[in-house]
């Protein structure tokens, strides 16, 4: 593969994700799917949903694409229309917990299969994590990955931009171990997806003229695990190095949720305490957006690289940036009782 033709790819990739964005926001509004404000919202006027048809549509075509390379890939195409579809089902009848569970256990089951046997967690002390404790484990923090991904996908900008980034960074990375990555379809689908979600971003920007929906959030984080997983049992990023570029997505959500089920609160009601929405209701949603995806790719992607090349510093720096955006979380409000708002 020449360098044109991933230009080609990838330039494809980000018009259609901004083409397809646009007639998706068309046709919502045709057919009434708009978000109208309501006590859950971080938003102030009706807008259009849906806008993650554009991203899985994008991310499918790469899925078929590398499974010319591959026949594998035809599995994460098959998972990610899935994904998609049921999304997209929830963002249109509101599906209940107790049903959207099972289906994504389901899903990430099917996804840990694809992958195949990964190795043993090696943590500080001369612990290890292996065996059938392992999958398990892996499943479970999946299972939270998808949850909270969606989550924090609350204001103008944030899940797009965090997706861009962790997918890049990620890759860097990868390639810079093994430079013969690039060519590989693993990348390709991971170059094609972020490119497709930097051009639905183009209409997600605050202020956003579209969102992404469950359609669209779950399909990137189940992207965002397959890419992830895959170069952790190739041995070319390390589970480390995937929890620090992730740590602001999970630092947030994971704070909100125990800070709020320690009071009591039920862990599945919606709510709009998470640091970023707080912040958002006190600055703007471009400027959290920004500090987020500024941390992201600043702070969390050189630490992650540190860590990569640095395996016996890599836990305790994963440690570090955790503790540190704890304190940050906590000091934002994530989770608090109340919702802050400006002054």
């Amino acid at each position: 593969m020449t360098i044109f033709y991933y230009l080609f790819l990838v330039a494809g990739a980000f018009l259609a994700g901004w083409v397809t964005s646009f007639a998706v926001r068309r046709a919502a509004l045709r057919l009434g799917l708009v978000q109208v404000p309501n006590a859950r919202s971080s938003h102030s006027i009706p807008t259009p949903q849906g806008g993650g048809i554009a991203i899985a549509a994008v991310s499918l075509a790469g899925a078929l694409i590398a499974s010319t390379t591959d026949s594998g890939f035809l599995a994460i195409a098959a998972l990610t229309a899935v994904v998609a579809a049921f999304g997209l089902a929830d963002d249109i009848l509101d599906l209940p917990a107790p049903l959207r569970f099972p289906v994504q256990g389901l899903v990430l089951w099917a996804l840990l299969a694809w992958v195949g046997p990964l190795p043993d967690i090696s943590l500080p002390l001369g612990l290890t994590i292996g065996g059938w404790g392992l999958p398990v484990l892996v499943w479970f923090g999946a299972l939270w990955w998808l949850n909270l991904f969606n989550f924090m996908d609350g204001i103008d900008g944030i899940a797009a931009s965090e997706t861009v980034i962790i997918l890049l960074g990620g890759l860097i990375i990868a390639v810079s171990v093994h430079p013969p990555m690039l060519t590989t379809p693993m990348a390709l689908l991971a170059l094609i997806t972020a490119a497709g979600t930097a051009g639905f971003l183009v209409m997600n920007w605050a202020p956003a003229r579209i969102f992404m929906g469950d359609a669209g959030s779950n399909t990137l984080a189940v992207l965002i695990l397959a890419i992830a997983l895959n170069t952790v049992q190739h041995g070319l990023v390390g589970y480390p190095s995937w929890l620090i570029l992730m740590s602001p997505f999970v630092a947030d959500a994971t704070v909100a949720l125990l800070r709020r089920t320690a009071r009591g609160e039920l862990p599945w009601r919606a709510h709009r305490r998470h640091a970023y929405q707080q912040l958002a209701r006190q600055w703007s949603h471009a400027r959290v957006t920004l500090l987020y995806a500024g941390f992201t790719g600043l702070v969390a992607l050189p630490m992650a690289a540190v860590a990569q090349y640095r395996p016996m510093a890599s836990w305790w720096l994963v440690g570090l940036i955790y503790a540190l955006l704890v304190v940050f979380m906590v000091w934002a409000g994530s989770g608090s009782a109340a919702e802050r708002s400006r002054e």
